[in-house]
Parts: C-alpha cells; structure tokens; sequence
C-alpha cells in the first residue's frame, strides 16, 4: 500500500490542475489510504479537502492530511519547502509562520520566510525536501553534492532527524533522476528516510491539459508560445498503489515510509474546534459539578428565594 503525500490543488497560485473534491474523488476510486494537500504559501484548498475526505471516509476510510508548500530564502537561493502539519502545535506553528511572511508584503505579492523563522515555528512539522523546486535540488543545482549535504544537516539542525524525510519523485526525466540518485546517497549517508511521491498536480493525466491553461493564465501567455514554462509530460497524475511499487521496485522503503509517515500525522482540520482550558476544581470532582455549585449558590444569594422558574431556567 502507498500514501500520497505530495498533492498540490488548483487553489495554489493557479498552478495545480484539479479541484480538491476530483483528488480525493481520484484516490479513494483507486484505494489510496490517505493524502497530503499542500498548496503553496497557504491552505486555500484544505478546508474542502478536509469536507471531501470526510465525505469519503464513509465508505473508504479516506484520511486528508494538513500541509503547505512555504516558499524559503535561504543560501542557495528561494525554494519551496515541503512542511506537513504532524500536530495541532505545528498547525498553529504554520498559520503563526504564514501570517508573519504575508503581512509585510503588498496584498497578492508571494511572500517567503527566512530559515531563522522557519527554525523559530519549527515544533510540530514534517519537512519534506521536495521537487525540483524544493531546498535540495535547488542545494544540488548550486553547490552540487556538499551543499546538499549541508542542506540536509541544516534541515535535521531545525526540526530533528525523525522529522525530515528525503522526497524522491520520478517523471521518467534523465536530470530528475541524477538528482535521485545524489538525494538517495546523502539519505543514506545521514540516515534520513526516503520518502516516495508523485508531486501530484491533477487527478488523472487527462487534466495535465488544465495545468497547462492555468500556467498559461499566470505567465500571461498562449499556449502556442509557453514553451518550457510547461511540464514536459503528464505524469503528475495520482498513480495507483500497483503503479508505484513498479516504479520504485529497487527502494520498497521509500513506499513503506509513505505509511508511517502518514501514520505520524494525528492532527486534521477536524480538530480544529476550540478547546476550552481545564479548571482547577477544588476537592476533586468534575468541572461540570463545580459550575453547577457555584451556579446555584450564586442564584440563591441573587433571589432569596430561589424559585422553582428560576432554577428550572438554570438547569436548562
């Protein structure tokens, strides 16, 4: 069995293809136990992943995991930093991180954090390395295999060796896969966990033809004249379980990695309700027994007496 755990929606920045309804629609068809939503800098579309996830897990159980791609300036230059909320603490961590970076720029301008706050909001997060425009293929581009390697015992300096996982994805492109096989050597050399992904932009190969439009509708260009600004195939699509193993035959660990990360991840919007703080009741008993005392001590010091109207009104 396989997870996803790397899905992007159309809410992104007008860079994913599908809605979040197709992707869970799409992974609860083909027997996916659960998915990450991460779109970029926020999480415009969470709330209906979570209510289509739901609606799912009636019948298959479907699990909707919490997340963003965040947007870092660092040494090597900007990328996107793969971060999936593992408990309420990094939930609230993230919402804290984001409205920081989005308040000091103009209204619909990408905003981005720095490492240092990154490290600061870090408690409760799974960092991700990413895809072609995560933290270490832009440290490979730039400073080739040392600098990955320094990426990666940066990320573990920020949130802890369990907590950081190597993400490999594989488009059958050359340069994609050279930069697998660097990221599967520093995995090993530092003992991180390999993590498979798909880097899911649309549901089925089909609607690649979607994240072409809204590429286009972002770069302000025609379709006949976007070039390379388009992915050069239509794998992005969400794999079947079966598709995967295939695919990543020679690391069966990256797969089972996709499980037991999923398995970490306990917060979902679900949990989201507030939670009122408990109170120190004096002598035991229950906080429901204490407000009841208290309530009707006060009513009979407040009516003297205490009619029956009043303390029916009470106890409803």
């Amino acid at each position: 069995m396989y997870s996803e755990l790397h899905a992007r929606s159309a809410f992104s920045f007008l860079e994913g293809g599908s809605l979040p309804e197709a992707l869970v629609a799409r992974a609860s068809a083909i027997g996916l136990p659960a998915m990450a939503l991460l779109d970029r800098n926020g999480f415009y579309g969470s709330p209906r992943f979570h209510m289509s996830a739901q609606k799912s897990a009636q019948t298959s159980k479907f699990r909707a995991h919490v997340g963003t791609e965040l947007a870092v300036i660092a040494t090597t230059g900007p990328a996107n930093y793969p971060l999936l909320c593992r408990t309420r603490e990094g939930y609230q961590n993230l919402c804290r991180l984001l409205t920081k970076t989005k308040l000091r720029v103009p209204k619909h301008t990408e905003s981005a954090a720095s490492l240092d706050e990154l490290e600061e909001h870090a408690a409760g997060l799974i960092c991700l390395t990413g895809d072609e425009h995560g933290p270490l293929a832009q440290a490979l581009e730039q400073g080739g295999i040392e600098a990955g390697r320094e990426l990666l015992v940066r990320l573990v300096s920020i949130f802890s060796a369990d907590n950081v996982y190597v993400e490999l994805q594989r488009h059958f492109n050359r340069k994609q896969e050279a930069r697998n096989q660097a990221a599967v050597e520093l995995a090993r050399e530092l003992k991180l966990p390999l993590l498979a992904s798909n880097g899911v932009c649309y549901a089925t190969a089909v609607e690649r033809e979607i994240l072409d439009v809204f590429t286009c509708i972002k770069q302000k260009r025609q379709l006949g004249t976007a070039g390379r600004l388009l992915c050069p195939n239509a794998e992005r699509y969400i794999r079947t379980p079966q598709q995967m193993t295939q695919i990543f035959a020679d690391l069966p660990e990256a797969l089972a990695n996709t499980l037991e990360l999923s398995s970490r991840l306990e917060f979902s919007l679900e949990k989201l309700g507030y939670e009122f703080p408990r109170y120190p009741v004096p002598g035991g008993g229950s906080q429901d027994e204490f407000l009841r005392a208290q309530t009707m001590q006060g009513a009979r010091e407040r009516y003297q007496p205490l009619s029956d109207r009043a303390r029916d009104q009470l106890t409803k």
